[in-house]
Parts: structure tokens; sequence; C-alpha cells
């Protein structure tokens, strides 16, 4: 039986026994097919931009960079700049802007629809530890979620970096944690597996053996060592400290003043997350609509909000501070080593925002740029100049690099389908 095979009748079996299967790591056995798994990251930026200052000039390979976008101009090669998608529906405010992105819906509050990020850590919940890794850098308010659960109630985000690091790898991880973690999931699984065992009939024990023994292959593997170490790093080198924990006694984590810190803390939670296999779908959200915090951290004393009505000189800077940011990560992708390539070609990312045109609070001609993905197909230094198309055709193209075969997300889109010309 192939490994694929085994997986989805063990996680069927777990299912009649009432075990948790979310926990356990089977995932580490697609390596011995050396098959990477394929992960999708969602950037959020607030409060629009100004078009001319953003999207690219000029389409196909042959294109320049405005000053909103320019620092991505040392990683053009790895990202397609999308101009002509809209986000349709009624609600063209912030609010309404933050209820489509990832829904594809009309961007009310009564919408009831889920968002493609939690959507797709669902598909991937029996195989991850955690299926939707949610982060939220420095946000002032604690609601304009992005995020939204198969019912379509908002689902909150983490906004310490250090409680999303010890969730994740525990509060004292050392460089093979993953795989001692993993090894400790399953001992008390095996254990639980063997108390069911004793209660069941002669067929069903043959059937349960067969997987026991592939549980304890992989605990071998696990404990060998030449299994693929899950990458090793410094995590919080500046020894960042949270000690006010209540969310209105002004916690570090939400000090603007040292948000590029913070960011960074966050950036590296995600990225060792996603190279280690505990989630394969990172919602990271910087700031939230409406970001009134001041961003010292862009050189200005003025905040996102107040300078996306002005459309001028700060507002250039503090864009340009967030595409910097973006740089950053997909830098840290690709240095990741992964198979023949890297972290990055595995790895799609998709950057929006609530508003095109900050100052007009519309949704055409959406800030939309994608990053990574290599391994789909996806061919970076490119701009894509499309004509009033519905922005669900992005998030259908997201998930069907993620393997989910479906051919339409949300509502917007009357003839719905992947992005064409994408995938080249």
């Amino acid at each position: 039986m192939k490994i694929s095979q085994q997986r989805r009748h063990f996680l069927k079996l777990l299912g009649a026994t009432g075990l948790s299967a979310a926990t356990l790591p089977l995932a580490r056995i697609a390596m011995a097919e050396d098959n990477h798994p394929r992960r999708a990251i969602f950037v959020f930026m607030p409060d629009g931009m100004v078009p001319d200052k953003w999207h690219a000039q000029g389409t196909g390979s042959s294109f320049t960079l405005p000053e909103m976008t320019q620092p991505l101009e040392r990683v053009r090669q790895h990202c397609v700049f999308l101009n002509g998608i809209d986000m349709d529906g009624p609600g063209s405010t912030h609010e309404g802007g933050c209820a489509k992105l990832l829904t594809g819906g009309p961007g009310r509050s009564s919408d009831g629809l889920v968002s493609l990020d939690y959507y797709l850590g669902q598909q991937f919940k029996n195989s991850v530890i955690q299926p939707h890794l949610n982060l939220n850098v420095v946000p002032i308010y604690h609601d304009k979620h992005i995020s939204f659960d198969l019912n379509g109630v908002p689902v909150a985000a983490e906004k310490n970096p250090l409680a999303a690091f010890e969730s994740l790898f525990g509060a004292d991880a050392g460089d093979n944690y993953v795989n001692q973690r993993r090894l400790s999931v399953l001992d008390n699984s095996l254990a639980e597996l063997n108390a069911i065992r004793t209660q069941l009939g002669n067929v069903e024990k043959t059937k349960l053996d067969t997987h026991l023994d592939s549980l304890r292959e992989l605990e071998q593997k696990l404990a060998s060592d030449d299994v693929v170490a899950c990458p090793a790093w410094n995590f919080n080198p500046t020894g960042f400290e949270v000690t006010r924990t209540g969310l209105w006694d002004n916690p570090e984590y939400l000090d603007p003043q040292r948000m590029e810190l913070i960011g960074d803390l966050h950036r590296d939670v995600a990225v060792h997350a996603l190279a280690c296999d505990l989630t394969r779908v990172v919602t990271l959200k910087w700031n939230n609509s409406v970001n009134n915090n001041t961003m010292h951290v862009a050189n200005t004393s003025k905040s996102c909000h107040q300078a996306s009505h002005e459309g001028g000189a700060d507002f250039v800077r503090i864009k340009a501070w967030y595409t910097e940011q973006l740089a950053k990560l997909i830098e840290q992708l690709a240095g990741i080593p992964e198979g023949s390539g890297s972290l990055l070609d595995n790895t799609l990312i998709f950057v929006g925002s609530d508003l095109a045109n900050g100052s007009w609070h519309n949704h055409y001609d959406m800030p939309f740029i994608l990053a990574g993905g290599s391994a789909g197909g996806i061919q970076g230094g490119r701009s894509l100049a499309y004509s009033n198309i519905p922005h669900n055709r992005v998030l259908v193209s997201i998930a069907q690099f993620m393997g989910i075969n479906i051919n339409s997300f949300g509502t917007e889109d009357s003839s719905p389908g992947p992005l064409s010309g994408l995938i080249v």
C-alpha cells in the first residue's frame, strides 16, 4: 500500500476510534517520497495605496517598480505584480474590504462566509499540528478581522509572537525539539492504540496492526540520525520580553515603537513553522485596517491611516516600509533549502489590503502581489495586466496551487475559475 493510501486509511481508523488526528505528525511520512508539501502565506498591509506609486509600470518581464514597491526590486524575480484586479461587492469601505479580502464575498458583516486561509487550513488539519497560524503585528484595534471560520465567525489572531512560538515549539525548544515533540506524540498515540487493540475483533486487529507497524517505523526514523532535522535558528536573539500580559495593560507586543522587531519575531515563527511542517497556512496581518498607529518605524510622525488620506510622501515611506518587510520574508523563505529548490518554491505568498486607492476608499485595481510558488508553475519576475477581473479568481488560483481542486471561491464572480496567465 502506498504511503498516501496508508495515511488516509489510518486517519479514517483514528476517526472511528475517537482519537485526535490533528496532533499526529503523519506529514513527515511524505519525506520518504521527497514530496514537499505546498504552503500558503496571506500577508495583509493596511489602508490601500496610491495606484501610480504602487503598481508596476509595464507588463510581462519588462517593467519598473515605483516608490511604494521599490524595495521589492531585489526580489522581483520571485514576484508577480497584478494590475486590474477588483474586489467586487457593495462594501467599499475599510471594513468591507477586510470582509471581502479572503472570502470573496460582498463585504458585509452578515456575509457568513469562510475565508480562504481558514478553509485551506481545514484541508490539511490531519497532517499538521496547527492547521492555521494566524498572526497580527501590533494592531491598534482588536476587531477588523480578515479571517473567518466555516460559519463566517471572525477568527482572532495571535498578537504575541512569544506565545505563538511557544504554542508550536514549546517553552524550551532546542535545535531538535520538533522531532522530540513528535516522538512524544507518537509514544502517547501508540499507547492509546495498543489499549484499543484489546477491544477489537480479529479482522480489525489485523488492520490496526498494519498501521501500528507504520507508526513504529516512523518512530524509528524520527529517532535515527538520518532524519532531516527541522532547521535550527536563534529565535528572539534580542531577548524581547512580555511582562504586561493583559490586553488593556499595554503589553509590549502592542508597542508601535518596536513594530519592526515584533514583526521580525512573527515572521520567524511563521517561516520556521512552515519549514518544520507544523502548519501549511499562515496569515501575517500587519497592524489592522484604519491603522492609526504612528509609524515611527517608517520615519514619519503620521499614522498609515492619516497618511493614506493625504497620499503624499509620508504614505510613500509607510508603504515602502511595509514592502521592505515583505522583501525580507521572501528572502528568508528563499534562503531555506528544500529538495532541489527552496521553501519559497513550495510556498505561495498573497499580498493584499482592505482598499485600493487609500484616499478614495475604493476596491478597484487592488494592490495585489503574488510571490514564490515556482513549484506550482508560477513564474516570477512578471507584471500581469487585467481589466475588471474579480479577485475571486486569485483565491481559486491559490487553492489550486495548494492542491485543492476547486473552481470557485466566494460569491462575487459570475464566471469563476483560476486567474488566466498566472501558470506558465
